[in-house]
């Protein structure tokens, strides 16, 4: 799959900033949205400007794409968090800057208390077990921790309907 490369400085067509592309989100549609960190700082407070998500490669100028086996057959399916039993369908997948792969799961139900739907969680796919998942030795996932660390969840794509 054509994916823009991460970490590469780029404009937003629409508001005409630069900044960097620092990850990718994949959803069963096949609709791709990247995560956009505006270059600068705000003045108030010296924190970088806040990131946002942009829809899809028609608000991108600039930047270079390369073909990456991104495993789109995983949305869909059911996995399980090894660590803490979490279960439920993986909806998008999230390419980080640092190569590593992320299943955000949506559980079955909703909360007995309030009704409300089980938020989503989000987990490096290595954590996962699946009909789909790659099954890794303990050496294959050494090396692939090391080549593609897992930083910390990002904020979760929610398109403005």
């Amino acid at each position: 799959m054509l994916v823009y490369d991460l970490g590469k400085m780029v404009t937003d067509k629409a508001s005409e900033l630069e900044g960097m592309l620092t990850h990718a989100q994949f959803s069963e549609g096949g609709e791709i949205a990247y995560l956009f960190q505006p270059k600068g700082l705000n003045p108030e407070d010296g924190q970088p400007v806040k990131s946002m998500w942009l829809i899809g490669e028609n608000r991108i100028k600039g930047g270079t794409k390369t073909d990456l086996p991104i495993p789109l057959e995983l949305i869909g399916t059911v996995a399980t968090d090894k660590a803490t039993g979490f279960k439920g369908k993986i909806i998008h997948l999230t390419l980080h800057i640092s190569g590593c792969l992320h299943a955000l799961i949506q559980p079955r139900g909703h909360v007995k208390k309030t009704g409300a739907m089980i938020e989503p969680c989000d987990f490096d796919i290595r954590r996962l077990s699946g009909r789909k998942i790659p099954k890794l030795t303990a050496s294959q996932l050494k090396k692939s921790q090391k080549k593609k660390p897992s930083p910390a969840p990002v904020p979760r794509y929610i398109p403005k309907i």
